[in-house]
């Protein structure tokens, strides 16, 4: 009998001490939990304090049960242990939701100088194949790129060069194949611009030597908007960059997002790339607007304010990679076409076929970037490429605003996005509209325009006066009703009326 006492006690010695480390580990995993919850701010007070209250609940249960009363049936036991393991793997598993929010929101929101790359281009006959043969040779620079010091600073830490500066890039690349400089270094994005709009001009040159510059304060500064409220405006630069997000590069895609979250509507407003604008600040000739892109995102959204007439809040920088990745999680979007195609695009595992039919389909991520980039196949080119990736946008939306279980996929979207986007959004206004969707689950209504002009051949500011390239001079009308229908959307007493009659 004293026998069977003391394996009594034994036992509930070791159910104590068991209950006591499990009672241990759903503490500390509740704990991280509420203050990973708190720290997201996406769910609304009342979801948040629920939570809570049910895991304080839940903890406290088990520490009466398991630690503090002497004597519990074997069936509480058990149950009390359930309840612990769950709780447990539930918050292991939201944490995995919490950890991928927190740490997207803390990457795209994080203040990132924007970097320049530049090319050091000899000609391929030179005999120059690497930096390192640069020494006692002639460099040319271009005297109106501010960043040309530095350029030549850094050349100057690996070789002992002589550095001649010159007026525009058509002489820069005149001397050098007059071999009057032995080499000329170039904003990498402004020579494949070069290489590719001006046929023939580079072949025979190669580029032996690339570095990166950082350009310093954007000057992105956020809006003071309640981005819950009241209607703000989004630029969102689709970036060509070859070497991330936060090098400069020409902005193939220029979409003004008006959101006016009082009645769920957005319009997008789309500016061909090769619409012929003033770049802000700047005097002479005009340019492409995507070359407004290689002086960095700050200068796109000023010339953008400039030529329409309106304040942007707020912007958004998009690598191309990060559509094909993002719709690829969401299982692919539907897109309309309204012409058959057959494309080849590029895809992890190399080249791929994509088929297009007149119509609605449903496409994977490497065709609806595919989609997006078209503008060859259509008599419209660059316009109707426009309208193409409004309507990407705009499905992208639909898809996530469909199903609250899309918002919550978060480790593997946002995983996707965080090292192709970055925003000048400051983190509690996202956190705030995200919440806002989820209470509200508004089913956005989206309007998509564009602005127009007509095709001709110009000479640009970033390539010089006896460089005419392929441009499009806007149409007036087109630009004074994009500005026109921008500023509707800003009213919101007027959107609400336009709303109102929608729903009748």
């Amino acid at each position: 009998m004293v026998e069977d006492n003391q394996q009594t006690k034994k036992n509930r010695l070791y159910w104590r001490v068991f209950g006591a480390v499990l009672v241990v580990l759903q503490a500390i995993s509740s704990a991280i939990l509420i203050i990973s919850l708190l720290h997201t701010n996406i769910f609304s007070l009342l979801v948040v304090s629920l939570i809570i209250f049910g895991l304080v609940a839940l903890l406290l249960f088990n520490i009466y049960k398991l630690v503090i009363k002497k004597e519990t049936y074997i069936l509480t036991r058990i149950i009390c242990t359930f309840i612990a393991v769950a709780c447990i793997a539930l918050s292991v598993f939201a944490l995995r939701y919490t950890g991928a929010i927190n740490g997207f929101l803390n990457k795209i929101t994080e203040t990132k100088p924007e970097t320049k790359e530049y090319s050091v281009i000899v000609k391929n006959d030179s005999g120059i194949k690497s930096v390192s043969n640069l020494n006692n040779k002639s460099i040319g620079l271009l005297e109106s790129d501010p960043k040309s010091v530095d350029a030549e600073q850094h050349l100057s830490g690996i070789a002992k060069i002589k550095s001649d500066y010159y007026s525009d890039v058509d002489t820069l690349i005149g001397v050098l194949d007059a071999a009057i400089t032995d080499a000329i270094v170039l904003e990498s994005d402004r020579y494949v611009a070069i290489s590719e709009e001006l046929d023939g001009l580079t072949k025979d040159l190669e580029v032996i030597y690339t570095f990166e510059i950082e350009l310093g304060d954007t000057n992105l500064t956020p809006s003071s908007k309640e981005v819950t409220s009241e209607p703000f405006i989004i630029y969102i630069s689709g970036s060509d960059s070859r070497v991330g997000i936060k090098a400069t590069a020409r902005s193939d895609v220029n979409i003004l997002a008006v959101v006016n979250p009082k009645v769920g509507k957005i319009l997008l407003v789309s500016i061909p790339r090769d619409t012929y604008v003033q770049l802000h600040d700047t005097v002479g000739l005009k340019d492409k607007l995507t070359h407004a892109g290689i002086y960095g995102i700050s200068m796109s959204k000023a010339t953008i304010e400039d030529f329409l007439n309106v304040k942007i809040d707020h912007t958004i920088k998009v690598g191309f990679e990060a559509v094909v990745k993002v719709v690829d999680e969401l299982g692919g979007i539907d897109i309309v076409s309204d012409q058959a195609m057959r494309l080849s695009a590029s895809s992890a595992n190399g080249k791929k076929t994509c088929e297009y039919i007149e119509g609605k389909q449903h496409v994977d991520g490497d065709c609806v970037l595919r989609f997006a980039r078209e503008r060859k196949s259509y008599e419209r080119g660059d316009r109707h490429r426009g309208e193409n990736q409004q309507q990407v946008i705009a499905n992208i939306i639909e898809r996530l605003t469909s199903s609250k279980d899309y918002l919550l996929k978060a480790p593997a979207i946002l995983d996707a996005a965080a090292d192709l986007f970055e925003t000048s959004f400051e983190r509690d206004d996202i956190t705030a509209f995200i919440r806002m969707q989820l209470a509200n689950s508004t089913k956005w209504k989206v309007e998509s325009i564009s602005v127009d002009g007509t095709g001709t051949m110009l000479p640009t500011y970033s390539m010089g006066a006896n460089r005419p390239l392929y441009v499009m001079i806007p149409n007036d009308e087109s630009v004074a009703s994009a500005t026109n229908r921008i500023n509707q959307y800003l009213e919101e007493e007027l959107i609400e009326t336009e709303a109102e009659q929608d729903n009748e």
